[in-house]
C-alpha cells in the first residue's frame, strides 16, 4: 500500500526533531524581509540571517517542509515527470552547527530506513575537489555508487562574491525504460533516468571578488528535497503526478472537461492539477491577479490552466471547482486554507470569467488579423501579432496557431520568440533580480555596526551613539549642514516603516549639530537607517546625539494603528470570518485597510461598522502589550497581519473586554498603539472601494484627523449653503431641485442636438458602400448621448432597409459607438457585437452586445481608421 503524503511530510519532520532540529513552519510564498524576491523559491529563504550569523532565534539547527513557487520551468510542467511549479521542500539546516559528516548519514538514514528505498538505485554525487565529502560518503554507501562532478552541478554559489560551497546530490535510477536507452547512461545524462531527490548544500566558503575561496568562520548545511519526488520514489511511481498529492485534482478536472487522464491529454490535466494548487497557495497567502509583478504570474498560471478547457471546448469557469480537491488534500498540512476557500475559489473564478471575455474579444481580433494577411497574400501571421495578442490581451499564442493554422496560415515562430525574449529581458531590468546584490552594502555595514536597540515603545527621545554615516550609499566620516544623509545610531527612538506603519519624524542633534529625520528604515534585519537633514554644524562617527521623535505624530500614528486593530474586528464581526488583511497603510493624516470580501461594502453596513468601532472607543478599553512565544499566542486566538515575518518570540497587541478578562481583539503586531481605547478619540470612515478581484479597501481617519476630516464637511456644507443662498436644513431639498431642473435643462439639450443631427441622416445615407455584397455605412456625428446614436441608428435602418451600421459620437472627454444591423444580415451571419468587440479593441475600448445591436465606448479615437477597417473585415 501507497505511503500517503501527510505521512511522509510528518515523518521528515519527525525524524530531524528526534536528531535535535527545531521544526520551523513554512513561511509564506512572499517571502518575508526580502521585498526584492518575488516568491520564496527554496527552503533557506526564510533563513538568511541564520546564516549570515543575524537571526535573534536561539537554534542552531532547524528543519521545515517549505511551501515554494518557481515558474523558470512552467514551458515543462505536465510535459515531464518531475517538474512543477508549486511544490513543498523538505529541508535541515545547520546553522554553525553540525556539517557534512551528520548530514550524510541522517539524509541515506532517512531514505533507506525510513522511507524504505532500496539501495542498488541510489547514488551519490559530490565535487570533484570535495574529498571530504567523498572520503563521508565511502563509510556509508558503496563506492561504486558515489560519482565527483564538475562545479556546474555540484557547487553552489549566492552569486558572484559571497557565501557559496560544494553540495553533494542524492539521485536515484528510475529504471532504463525511462532513460535515453544509451549503454553510456550514468547518473551525468539529463535524460530522466536518474531523478535528484535531495541536495545537501555545504556551505563553508566565501567566495571574494578576485575568485578565491576563503573558509567562513561558521559553516552552514543547507538541504532540499522535493516532496513530490520524494513520495513518487518512496511509492515506487516513475512520475509525481501518479500521487496522492496529485491524483484527486487530475481526476476532478478530467471529469470535468469529460475526458480520460491517459495519452494526449495527460499533460494538459497534469499542468491543470500544477497550476490550481499554485493558484490556490498564492491567492491564500495574499497575490491577487494583476498585471504585474507577483500578480501577473498568478493570472498567467491561472489563464495557462483555464486555456485548456478551452482546447475540448470547455468555454466556462472550471479551476475554481478543482480548488476543492486541492483543499481536501492539503487542508490538514495547512490548516489556514479553511478560512480563506472561499474568497480563493471567488478570485479564481471572477478572473476566469475576465479571461473567457479575453479569448472572446481576442478571437475577434485575430480574425481580423488573419483576413488582412490573407488579402495581402501573405502565408504566416507576423511574430509581432501574435506576441501582441498574446501580451496585451492576453490570447494564447498555441491557440493563436492552432486558429491561424484552420485559416491556411502559419506563424512567424522566430518573430514570436524574438519578441519575448525582448520583454523578458525588459522585465529582468525593471526587476532587481534576487536582491542579494542591493542587500550587500547594508547587510556588510550591519555586521559591522550590529543591530540597533529601539527604546521608541517606552521613550521618545533616548540618546545613542553614532555608529555609521552614509551619503549616496557610501559609508562617510562626517557629514556637514547643508548635506543629506543617512545616520545610524547604537539606540533609537525612532520607530522604522514596517508593518504597513509610516516611520516617525523628529530630529537627532547635540550640542553641535541639529538634522531634521525626514524618514527611518531598515534595510537589513534591524538595523535603523535615519534619512536626514543636516541644519547645522557637522555630526562625525562616536558622536552621542539625542534622537527625539515628533510626539504629536507619533500619536496620531499610533491612534490610526489601534483603529485599524478595531476596524479588522469590526469587519470579522459584520461579515464573518473570511476577512482577513490583505495590505495597510498606517499614517499621520489618514490610515487604509485592505481586506478579502466578495462585494462592496453598502452605506448601512459603513455606518454600522463606524458605530461599532466608536463604541469601543468609547468604553476605554485597555490596550495592552504584550511579549510572549508565538505557539502561545496562536493558541491565545491573536491574529496575524500580513505581510509580517514572525520568530519564536512574538509582540501581541490585545484590546482587552469592558471586565478585564479575556480579549476583543488580539493582533501579532510591532507597531505603536494607544494605551486606551479612549485615547483614539472618534472614528470617520472616509471611503470604499474596490482594488482588485475579491479585495476591499476602507480609508478612514481617526483622533485629530477625524476632527479635522468632521469640521471641513461641516466647512462645505455651510459654503454650499451661502451659495445657494438657503439654509442648511434646506440645503438637500434645494439640491434635489436643482438637480431636477439640469436633468430637465440637459434632455432638452440632448433633445435639439438629436433633431440637428437627424436632419443630416440624408448625407449620412450617402456613405453606404458594399463590404463583401453587405450594405456598410459608417458615420462620425456631433457630440451626442447613446439614446441619440440609437435614434439615429433607427432612422438609418427605416432609410436603408438593409444595412449594417457603425456610427461613432465623440463627446468631450469620451466616445460612444453603436453597431447596428437589420435582420436579414442577422439571418446571414453578420454579428453585431463581434464587430463592436473588434471595434472597440483597436480603439483601446469595450464594447459588445447581441447580433443585431451592440454598444461601446473608448477615450482615444486616434486609430479610427484602423478600427473601421477591423470591423469591416468581419462583415
Amino acid at each position: 500500500m501507497d505511503k500517503l503524503s501527510s505521512e511522509i511530510r510528518s515523518e521528515f519532520l519527525r525524524f530531524f526533531k528526534n536528531n535535535g532540529c527545531v521544526v520551523v513552519p513554512s513561511d509564506s510564498l512572499i517571502p518575508a524581509g526580502d521585498k526584492t524576491l518575488l516568491f520564496t523559491s527554496a527552503g533557506m529563504v526564510q533563513f538568511k540571517q541564520h546564516f549570515l550569523g543575524q537571526s535573534k532565534d536561539s537554534f542552531t539547527k532547524a528543519a521545515s517542509c517549505q511551501k515554494c513557487f518557481r515558474t523558470s520551468d512552467i514551458e515543462q510542467v505536465g510535459t515531464t515527470a518531475r517538474h512543477l511549479t508549486f511544490f513543498e521542500m523538505l529541508g535541515n539546516f545547520s546553522f554553525g552547527d553540525y556539517f557534512k559528516k551528520e548530514a550524510a548519514a541522517w539524509a541515506w538514514e532517512f531514505l533507506t530506513k525510513n522511507m524504505s528505498l532500496p539501495k542498488d538505485k541510489l547514488y551519490i554525487t559530490v565535487y570533484k575537489d570535495d574529498d571530504e565529502a567523498a572520503e563521508i560518503w565511502k563509510v556509508i554507501a558503496p563506492s561504486n555508487r558515489i560519482i565527483k562532478m564538475d562545479e556546474e552541478t555540484n557547487f553552489w554559489n549566492m552569486g558572484d562574491v559571497g557565501p557559496c560551497g560544494p553540495c553533494s546530490e542524492i539521485l536515484i535510477d528510475l529504471g532504463r525504460e525511462t532513460g535515453c536507452g544509451s549503454s553510456a547512461c550514468s547518473p551525468s545524462c539529463s535524460c530522466g533516468r536518474y531523478l535528484e531527490i535531495w541536495n545537501l548544500v555545504f556551505t563553508q566558503f566565501d567566495r571574494q571578488s578576485d575568485g578565491s575561496l576563503r573558509n567562513l568562520p561558521q559553516k552552514n548545511i543547507d538541504t532540499g528535497m522535493g516532496l513530490e519526488r520524494l513520495i513518487a520514489a518512496t511509492n515506487g511511481k516513475k512520475n509525481v503526478f501518479d500521487t496522492d498529492l496529485f491524483m484527486p485534482i487530475i481526476e476532478s478536472a478530467a471529469e470535468i472537461l469529460k475526458i480520460k487522464n491517459e495519452g494526449k491529454d495527460m499533460p494538459k490535466l497534469r499542468m491543470i492539477a500544477d497550476h490550481s494548487r499554485a493558484a490556490t497557495f498564492l491567492i491564500s497567502d495574499g497575490i491577487l491577479p494583476s498585471n504585474e509583478g507577483r500578480g501577473y504570474v498568478l493570472r498567467r498560471i491561472l489563464r495557462r490552466a483555464l486555456r485548456q478547457g478551452k482546447f475540448y471546448g470547455y468555454g466556462r469557469p472550471f479551476i475554481n471547482e478543482i480548488v476543492l480537491p486541492v483543499f481536501k488534500i492539503m487542508e490538514s498540512a495547512y490548516p489556514e486554507l479553511s478560512s480563506k476557500l472561499s474568497s480563493i475559489r471567488y478570485v479564481i473564478k471572477t478572473e476566469e470569467e475576465k479571461f473567457l471575455e479575453t479569448l472572446e474579444s481576442g478571437s475577434e481580433m485575430l480574425s481580423g488579423i488573419i483576413s488582412s494577411y490573407k488579402s495581402k497574400g501573405l502565408n504566416a501571421v507576423g511574430g509581432k501579432d501574435v506576441f501582441k495578442l498574446y501580451d496585451t490581451y492576453g490570447f494564447p499564442h498555441d491557440l493563436t496557431k492552432e486558429i491561424a493554422s484552420e485559416n491556411g496560415l502559419g506563424i512567424d515562430e522566430d518573430g514570436f520568440k524574438s519578441e519575448q525574449k525582448t520583454a523578458r529581458e525588459k522585465s529582468r531590468a525593471a526587476w532587481g533580480g534576487s536582491g542579494e546584490k542591493d542587500m550587500t552594502f547594508y547587510s556588510t555595514l550591519r555586521k559591522k555596526t550590529g543591530d540597533t536597540a529601539f527604546a521608541g515603545y517606552d521613550d521618545y527621545a533616548s540618546e545613542g551613539r553614532v555608529l555609521a554615516l552614509i551619503k549616496t550609499d557610501e559609508e562617510v566620516g562626517e557629514l556637514r549642514a547643508g548635506e543629506s544623509g543617512g545616520i545610524i545610531l547604537s539606540q533609537t527612538s525612532f520607530y522604522a516603516q514596517s508593518g504597513g506603519q509610516d516611520a516617525d519624524k523628529g530630529k537627532i542633534a547635540n550640542d553641535s549639530f541639529e538634522s531634521a529625520v525626514e524618514d527611518v528604515f531598515k534595510p537589513a534585519g534591524n538595523l535603523f537607517v535615519h534619512k536626514v537633514k543636516i541644519l547645522k554644524g557637522l555630526v562625525k562617527i562616536g558622536d552621542t546625539v539625542s534622537a527625539v521623535i515628533d510626539i504629536e505624530r507619533r500619536m496620531q500614528i499610533a491612534r490610526h494603528h489601534t483603529t485599524a486593530h478595531l476596524l479588522h474586528k469590526a469587519l470579522r464581526e459584520t461579515f464573518g470570518e473570511h476577512i482577513a488583511q490583505a495590505g495597510s497603510l498606517v499614517a499621520r493624516d489618514y490610515f487604509r485597510f485592505d481586506f478579502t470580501h466578495f462585494s462592496a461594502v453598502k452605506k448601512n453596513d459603513l455606518i454600522g461598522l463606524e458605530k461599532k468601532v466608536n463604541c469601543i472607543i468609547r468604553s476605554n478599553l485597555e490596550v495592552r502589550i504584550k511579549t510572549m512565544a508565538a505557539a502561545e499566542a496562536r493558541s491565545a486566538g491573536a491574529i496575524a497581519l500580513f505581510g509580517e515575518k514572525y520568530g519564536e518570540e512574538v509582540r501581541t497587541v490585545s484590546v482587552k473586554n469592558k471586565d478585564g478578562n479575556g480579549n476583543y481583539s488580539m493582533e501579532l503586531c510591532g507597531g505603536t498603539h494607544v494605551g486606551r481605547t479612549g485615547d483614539i478619540g472618534i472614528f470617520k470612515i472616509t471611503a470604499e472601494s474596490s482594488i482588485a478581484a475579491g479585495i476591499r479597501r476602507i480609508e478612514a481617519v481617526a483622533g485629530v484627523a477625524a476632527e479635522n476630516y468632521i469640521l471641513n464637511e461641516e466647512a462645505a456644507t455651510v459654503m454650499t449653503a451661502e451659495i445657494l443662498n438657503v439654509a442648511k436644513e434646506d440645503l438637500i431639498n434645494k439640491a434635489r431641485k436643482f438637480v431636477i431642473d439640469y436633468k430637465k435643462l440637459e434632455s432638452e439639450l440632448g433633445s435639439l442636438r438629436s433633431s440637428q443631427i437627424l436632419d443630416k441622416i440624408d448625407s449620412y445615407a450617402k456613405n453606404i458602400k458594399c463590404v463583401n455584397g453587405i450594405n456598410f455605412l459608417s458615420a462620425m456625428v456631433g457630440e451626442t448621448d447613446v439614446k441619440s446614436l440609437r435614434n439615429i441608428s433607427d432612422q438609418l435602418k427605416e432609410k436603408l432597409k438593409s444595412v449594417v451600421l457603425l456610427i461613432v459620437s465623440k463627446n468631450e472627454s469620451k466616445a460612444f459607438f453603436i453597431v447596428s444591423a437589420t435582420l436579414d444580415y442577422v439571418k446571414k451571419g453578420v454579428d453585431a457585437g463581434k464587430i463592436a468587440k473588434a471595434f472597440a479593441a483597436t480603439i483601446n475600448g469595450s464594447g459588445g452586445g447581441k447580433p443585431d445591436f451592440a454598444q461601446g465606448g473608448s477615450k482615444d479615437l486616434s486609430n479610427l481608421s484602423n478600427a473601421i477597417k477591423n470591423a469591416q473585415e468581419l462583415l
